[in-house]
């Protein structure tokens, strides 16, 4: 038992040296200067000027309110599709059949609807006499005039004017 003794003590002490070694790499550094020194170099942060200070000083221009942006912009359509007031007043023995533009189709549902375009007025049309939609308080087209058919993948309306029918396409 004597000979064993020896390397206990030997795997002790190897564990000893191992625990201190670790040990002394969690250490912290002392700081060289003192800790009074530290707070007196650092500078106090200066006051930003207030928002309402000219910014003239600093070369910015600063930004508008919210009620400056939203009174320097126009109020829109409720609805960009109804058509515009008076647009029913067209007669259809002047130019508007000359005048009327296909400006694009779409599928609204199962619904077709083209987005046309006649003398000064614009909106939506569906199939049906004077082109008026469900929902639409006043019709787009003039008296006499019905939309027929809308091809989508054509992007053409089928119209009849007077009794006339006429082709139109997206232009």
């Amino acid at each position: 038992m004597a000979p064993s003794m020896p390397a206990s003590a030997s795997c002790v002490a190897l564990l000893l040296l191992v625990a201190l070694a670790g040990l002394s790499g969690c250490g912290k550094d002392e700081p060289t200067m003192p800790m009074a020194d530290t707070q007196s170099s650092v500078q106090p942060v200066p006051e930003l000027p207030s928002p309402g200070s000219s910014s003239s000083a600093n070369g910015l221009t600063p930004l508008p309110t919210r009620e400056q942006v939203l009174s320097s912009v126009p109020e829109g359509r409720a609805d960009p599709f109804a058509p515009i007031l008076g647009a029913g007043q067209i007669d259809p023995g002047t130019s508007a059949s000359t005048e009327f533009k296909v400006r694009g189709v779409m599928a609204v549902g199962a619904e077709l609807r083209a987005l046309v375009s006649i003398s000064e007025a614009s909106g939506t049309v569906c199939v049906g006499p004077r082109g008026r939609c469900p929902g639409d308080a006043a019709a787009l087209l003039p008296m006499g005039w019905a939309v027929q058919s809308i091809d989508l993948g054509r992007g053409c309306l089928n119209l009849s004017v007077s009794g006339e029918s006429q082709r139109r396409c997206i232009t």
